[in-house]
């Protein structure tokens, strides 16, 4: 037995070192003293800072992560406590890098901590990434409407900016159906039901669309309907980004087409359909005729 489980010990000892080893050839690894003075660092931490070995070991954890709590880490850490968290590091000439991060307390003779070992992956590129998106969303937020709807229609949220165009509080709409921003009529068209249809199935939309804001007040928008997706793929609720429209920008479609039947009304509605397709871009072809043939349809009633 004794045997068995010395030589269980030394394959354990191999496959830590094993891991070890993988984890420095695909992460940064610095050592520190408990002093918090760098004593080695790898090839991959150099290159993240760009600096050379001799420029770094020696120098103390400030030097290159400047934090706010950082006498709290140590404190932890002194302790034998793991920290784990994402760190902003100054490398050389001002670079600023951005880690993934966990320091763990490395146990000496005695079980007494000696040394703490950084294991961290340089996420610079996708923290830029994701600041750049949140930034275009902040943007996106401050110049156009945008409400997100439930699968079924029902609204969930908006901001300041379409609540502005059409004159409602957000107290007013949500939970309410988006039908309450088109007439009866229309909510109960084909073109709207399948609207909502291709929506819920994962399917984008875009145009330009007639709208009621608060009073039956007519509001012409440039929008673009998005279905957003769950980690699985499934549609799970649609934002809307939408653009308040002057009726004379709106251009043909808020002019009222010929009496149906006759060659001006088809030329009108070819228009439309021409008109709708050029302005949505990517709005699918079947959403453009469904969409002019509605307001065509609408306007003969």
């Amino acid at each position: 037995m004794g045997m068995f489980g010395w030589v269980r010990g030394r394959r354990t000892a191999r496959t830590e070192r094993a891991i070890i080893a993988a984890l420095s050839r695909s992460q940064s690894v610095v050592e520190f003293g408990l002093d918090g003075v760098v004593r080695s660092v790898n090839e991959r931490f150099l290159a993240a800072l760009g600096c050379r070995a001799e420029a770094v070991v020696g120098q103390p954890h400030s030097r290159f992560f400047p934090l706010d709590d950082a006498e709290h880490l140590w404190r932890a850490l002194a302790r034998g406590e793991q920290v784990a968290g994402t760190y902003r590091a100054l490398g050389a000439q001002g670079r600023e890098v951005w880690f993934q991060a966990v320091y763990i307390p490395v146990a000496g003779r005695g079980g007494r901590i000696s040394s703490v070992l950084l294991y961290a992956c340089d996420i610079s590129d996708e923290r830029t990434a994701v600041a750049t998106r949140e930034q275009r969303v902040e943007a996106i937020d401050r110049t156009q409407g945008v409400v997100e709807f439930s699968l079924d229609g029902m609204i969930l949220d908006a901001n300041d900016v379409f609540l502005g165009f059409t004159g409602y509080r957000l107290d007013e709409i949500v939970g309410k159906h988006h039908s309450v921003f088109v007439d009866q009529d229309e909510s109960r068209s084909d073109a709207y039901i399948g609207f909502w249809r291709r929506l819920r199935s994962g399917l984008h939309e875009a145009g330009l669309y007639r709208r009621l804001a608060k009073g039956q007040v007519v509001v012409w928008i440039q929008a673009t309907y998005n279905p957003i997706f769950d980690a699985n793929g499934r549609p799970v609720k649609i934002v809307k980004y939408a653009t308040e429209m002057s009726a004379e920008a709106a251009g043909t479609a808020a002019r009222p087409p010929a009496a149906a039947g006759s060659s001006a009304g088809l030329a009108d509605v070819l228009e439309l359909i021409d008109g709708a397709a050029l302005r949505a871009g990517t709005l699918a072809m079947d959403a453009a005729i469904d969409a002019a043939l509605a307001e065509q349809r609408g306007a003969n009633r």
